[in-house]
């Protein structure tokens, strides 16, 4: 049996989504969207698909690689990056024969609108909402294998850097090696800016690595990921650094947040909500009494885009899990003056469950 060539696929689901919406054409502007349904890879471009047409919009920097990333989209080239514009426009005099144009209105800005607006007068310009976005919740084989890949080279480097975590070395000085080693890894660039949390810092989830030097007996909570061929991965560990023993609380905090995590990586299967995997997470850790403690989302969907689409959380009761939904599970208990700790894991919902991408251990760890 022939396996399908995703990039037929997703155009073929895109057609779908369009019919049942009732729309003659989308417009694409946001660049993952444009990437995940063409399977172009440079930086700049437009797409069109209709019922029977699908035109890559580009200009001459991406001409050779547009022909060889895109066989189901005929190309059209624009003489300079800023003449994309006139060159859509040809595009709709020459080969397309539509009255109404859906947009992704998330991503247009005002201004872009209002110039293609002015450009095409004839069309009826339609907004539209997360309709390639929703398509990408669900990853195909070939996306969970790049994931795969990237949750690969972001563990080598991790491990790599074991090392530099030691008492006396700077936050800043951690969070550079770490985004080293992922680029000479193999990452084609770091997910996002690494964070790397020591002591009290600890309670800001989102830390910008600074000059604090790590401390015997600090946590220090680490969150970096690869961009690997367009996909990502997100991971995190809190480790102490030692040669100080955890104390009781240390402990106490670590073990909750670990158990938290499991059982909402247990509870995590098709047809459950987000919300209800976020509840089991959130009400074990309340019922530690650090309730207050947690107050960012369970996780999130993980793909072209870090923060890829709806995950786990309070507001997530509409998030239906399905097979190939690709998530974060990354509780956290943050306190003023003491510090953090958050785990993070990378799953792909399965038929019966779930899997776990990543492999790092996540007891807790003293190093140095």
């Amino acid at each position: 049996m022939t396996t399908p060539d995703p990039k037929q696929a997703r155009l073929s689901a895109l057609r779908a989504a369009l019919s049942e919406k009732k729309l003659e054409a989308l417009l694409l502007t946001d660049i993952d969207n444009i990437g995940y349904v063409t399977g172009f890879t440079g930086s700049a471009a437009y797409a069109v698909v209709t019922a029977d047409k699908a035109v890559l919009i580009t200009d001459s920097r991406y001409t050779l690689r547009a022909e060889e990333e895109c066989p189901y989209f005929e190309s059209a080239i624009s003489t300079s990056s800023g003449g994309y514009l006139e060159t859509l426009a040809g595009v709709f005099q020459d080969r397309l024969s539509i009255s109404t144009l859906g947009f992704e209105a998330s991503d247009l800005r005002v201004s872009q609108y209002k110039k293609l607006k002015a450009g095409l007068p004839a069309l009826r310009w339609t907004p539209t909402d997360s309709i390639v976005e929703d398509l990408r919740l669900v990853k195909d084989t070939t996306e969970v294998a790049v994931i795969r890949k990237a949750i690969g080279i972001a563990e080598r480097a991790y491990q790599s850097i074991r090392p530099v975590l030691r008492a006396g070395v700077m936050e800043r000085d951690v969070a550079v090696e770490l985004e080293y080693a992922l680029r000479k890894g193999g990452a084609d660039a770091v997910a996002f800016e690494v964070i790397v949390a020591s002591g009290e810092q600890g309670a800001r989830p989102h830390h910008r690595p600074n000059e604090r030097v790590l401390q015997a007996g600090d946590f220090v909570t680490l969150d970096w990921g690869a961009s690997v061929d367009g996909y990502n991965s997100d991971i995190t560990r809190t480790v102490l650094i030692g040669p100080a023993e955890p104390t009781t609380e240390q402990q106490k905090v670590y073990a909750t947040v670990l158990q938290a995590q499991r059982a909402a990586i247990a509870a995590i299967a098709p047809e459950k909500t987000g919300k209800e995997i976020d509840a089991v997470a959130r009400d074990y850790i309340a019922a530690r009494g650090y309730g207050e403690a947690f107050g960012h989302s369970l996780g999130h969907s993980l793909g072209r885009k870090v923060h890829d689409g709806p995950g786990l959380s309070t507001r997530s009761e509409k998030v239906i899990l399905k097979p190939g939904m690709v998530m974060t599970v990354e509780p956290g208990i943050y306190l003023p003056g003491w510090g953090g700790i958050r785990i993070e894991e990378d799953v792909v919902v399965t038929e019966t469950g779930c899997e776990v991408l990543t492999h790092l251990a996540n007891e807790l760890e003293v190093i140095g």
